[in-house]
C-alpha cells in the first residue's frame, strides 16, 4: 500500500459527534498545534459495543493506550461471552426478520452507496479515530484508508446484482439451475495494522451478498470501526445486521465457536489463524477464510531497470507503516553482482525518515503498536546477529519519550536458518540474501512457510513471467511492490499465509453458498 500525502484539510467540528469537543474546548493556535493534523487530546471516542443497531456498554471497560503517546489512554468497552451471544443472536434475528438477505439486490446496493457517501462525509472524524489508536498516519488514513472503505462499499455494492445463477446442461426432460444464497451470519475478525481497510474487506462484501455481520476489531484499535457501524444504520442497513464487539482472543474464540455463526473470516497471524480454524471445526465445521502472515521477497536481478527508483521502492516496501504490513517486502533477494551497490542505495533510502506521532504533519515513519511487538522485533534482530547476520543500518530502538519506534534496519548475510528469514518480523527490518543465478533466486524466494506476496524486478519480460510462475505466492508484482486502490484483483496467500481470497470477485462469492435446483419436466 503506497502511502502518499494530501494537503491538510481542517477537521470540521461536529457538535453532535460523540468523539469531538465543542469549539470552546479547542486548543490555542500555538506553534505545536500548527504542526499537527489534529489535537489528539480532543478525540474522545464513545466506549462500548454496537449491538442491534445501537451503542451498548461493554461488560467491562479497558483502556487503550495510543501508540503515539502512551499518556493518552482511551476507554473501550469489552464484551462478555453473554454479549458475544447477544450480538450473534441479534444478527441472526435481524437476518431472518429484516429481509436483508432476500431484498432486491439493487436496493441493497443503494443502501451500501449511501453508507459509502456517509463514510466520505465523515472522513476527517474516522481518520482521527484511526490515527489515535493505531500506527496509521492521519494523512495516509484520510488519503487512502477511509477512501478504500468507501470504495470497497461501492465496489461490492455493484456486485450485488452482477453474480448470476446458472442453468446447467441436461436432457430436455429436466431443468437444472444453480442459485446463490447468503450464508446468514458472518463472523469477521480484523487486525490492528490496517483496522479500517481490513475490516471493510470483510463486512462490505458480506453485507453486499446479503449476510448479517458480527465484526470483532482488534482490542488495540476498536474505535473507527464502531463509528462505521453507526453510519451503516444511518445509511439504512437494518438494525442488527451489522454489529461490532470488542475484546481479546477470548471474545474472538467465543464468536467463532458460536453455533449461530455460519461463516468465519479472519485476518491476522498464522498462529491465530490455526486456532480459529480449529475452533470453527470443533463447533459445526463452519467454512473459514484466512488471510495470514507473509515473508515477501523482493527479487532483484542485475538488469533491473532504474535502480535508484527501485531502491526507493524496496525501502518503502519495508518501512511503510513501520513494516507492520502483512505483505511487506521484508526480504531482499538480490543478484550478487549488483548487491553491494544496490544494498547501499536501499540503506540510503531507508535513512532520513522522521519518526513521530500519527497526528504530526512531519511524521514519515509511525510508531510500533505496543511494547510486546517492539520486544519481538528487537529479539529477532538480536538473535539474527548472534547467528551471523550483519547490521548495516539501524538495529535498535529509537529513544522517544512517549512512543515506541524501531530504527529502519538492514541485515546482510541472512541464511535460511536465521530467525530474520524464518519468521514474520512485522517491523522495519529488511533481511538480505544474495544469489548467483535464476534457479537460486527462485529457491530463495520460495519460503517454506509463507507465500502471501512477492516482487520480481528485471528488464527481461520472459524471466519476469517465468519467475512469477515458479514463485509460490498468492500475488506476484513485476517491477513493482504493493497493493493499489484498485479492488478487482483477489488477495490471499499460499501455505501458512492463508486460505481463500479477499477482494475481487472471489472476495464476494465466498460469502455465498450455492444450491442446485432440479425440475423434472417429463417426456
Amino acid at each position: 500500500m503506497a502511502g502518499w500525502r494530501t494537503p491538510f484539510r481542517p477537521i470540521t467540528i461536529n457538535s453532535k459527534a460523540t468523539c469531538w469537543p465543542t469549539p470552546s474546548r479547542l486548543p490555542e493556535r500555538h506553534e505545536r498545534f500548527h504542526s499537527m493534523f489534529f489535537d489528539p487530546r480532543s478525540v474522545r471516542p464513545s466506549p462500548g459495543l454496537f449491538i442491534g443497531g445501537r451503542r451498548v456498554a461493554g461488560a467491562e471497560t479497558r483502556q487503550v493506550a495510543s501508540p503515539s503517546d502512551s499518556s493518552i489512554r482511551l476507554d473501550a468497552g469489552w464484551a462478555s461471552q453473554g454479549q458475544v451471544d447477544e450480538a450473534v443472536m441479534s444478527a441472526r434475528h435481524a437476518w431472518k426478520d429484516s429481509g436483508w438477505g432476500t431484498m432486491a439486490p439493487r436496493d441493497r446496493a443503494k443502501i451500501l452507496y449511501r453508507f459509502a457517501d456517509l463514510v466520505d462525509a465523515h472522513s476527517a472524524e474516522i481518520a482521527a479515530l484511526e490515527a489515535i489508536a493505531s500506527a496509521r498516519i492521519y494523512s495516509e488514513a484520510t488519503a487512502r484508508d477511509v477512501k478504500v472503505v468507501s470504495g470497497t462499499l461501492r465496489f461490492f455494492g455493484e456486485y450485488a446484482d452482477k453474480v448470476e445463477g446458472q442453468v446447467t446442461a441436461t436432457s430436455r426432460s429436466s431443468l437444472s439451475m444453480v442459485v446463490h444464497e447468503p450464508y446468514g451470519v458472518v463472523a469477521a475478525i480484523a487486525p490492528w495494522n490496517f483496522p479500517l481497510i481490513l475490516a471493510a474487506w470483510k463486512f462490505a462484501p458480506a453485507l453486499a451478498a446479503g449476510n448479517a455481520v458480527v465484526l470483532k476489531p482488534s482490542e488495540l484499535t476498536p474505535f473507527a470501526t464502531l463509528r462505521l457501524a453507526e453510519l451503516a444504520v444511518e445509511a439504512g442497513v437494518p438494525q442488527g445486521i451489522f454489529n461490532v464487539i470488542n475484546g481479546d482472543g477470548n471474545a474472538g474464540s467465543a464468536l467463532v465457536k458460536h453455533p449461530e455463526v455460519d461463516y468465519v473470516t479472519f485476518t491476522g497471524s498464522s498462529a491465530t489463524g490455526s486456532r480459529i480454524m480449529a475452533d470453527a471445526a470443533m463447533s459445526g465445521l463452519k467454512p473459514v477464510s484466512l488471510e495470514l502472515g507473509g515473508k515477501g521477497p523482493q527479487v532483484v536481478f542485475a538488469d533491473a531497470p532504474d535502480i535508484e527508483r527501485l531502491a526507493r521502492t524496496v525501502a518503502r516496501g519495508i518501512t511503510y507503516n513501520s513494516g507492520q504490513v502483512c505483505f511487506a517486502g521484508s526480504r531482499l533477494v538480490v543478484e550478487r553482482s549488483v548487491a553491494d551497490r544496490f544494498i547501499d542505495l536501499v540503506a540510503d533510502a531507508m535513512t532520513g525518515l522522521k519518526p513521530g506521532e500519527t497526528w504530526s504533519k512531519e511524521t514519515s515513519i509511525p510508531p510500533i503498536i505496543n511494547e510486546k511487538q517492539i520486544e519481538r522485533i528487537d529479539s529477532i534482530v538480536r538473535d539474527s546477529v548472534s547467528d551471523g547476520a550483519e547490521i548495516l543500518i539501524g538495529g535498535s530502538r529509537i529513544d522517544h519519550d512517549t512512543a515506541l519506534f524501531f530504527q529502519p534496519t538492514v541485515l546482510r548475510g541472512v541464511t535460511t536458518e536465521n530467525r530474520a528469514y524464518r519468521e514474520e518480523i512485522f517491523g522495519p527490518v529488511l533481511a538480505v540474501q544474495e544469489f548467483e543465478d535464476f534457479d537460486e533466486a527462485i529457491a530463495l524466494a520460495n519460503h517454506p512457510d509463507y507465500g502471501l506476496t512477492a516482487s520480481v524486478h528485471t528488464a527481461d519480460i520472459t524471466r519476469a513471467f517465468k519467475a512469477a510462475q515458479r514463485i509460490e505466492s498468492g500475488t506476484v508484482w513485476l517491477n513493482d511492490w504493493g497493493r493499489r486502490t484498485d479492488l478487482t484483483a483477489p488477495f490471499g496467500g499460499y501455505k501458512k499465509s492463508g486460505i481463500g481470497k479477499d477482494m475481487g470477485r472471489a472476495g464476494y462469492e465466498k460469502y455465498m453458498k450455492s444450491k442446485a435446483i432440479w425440475l423434472e419436466l417429463g417426456e
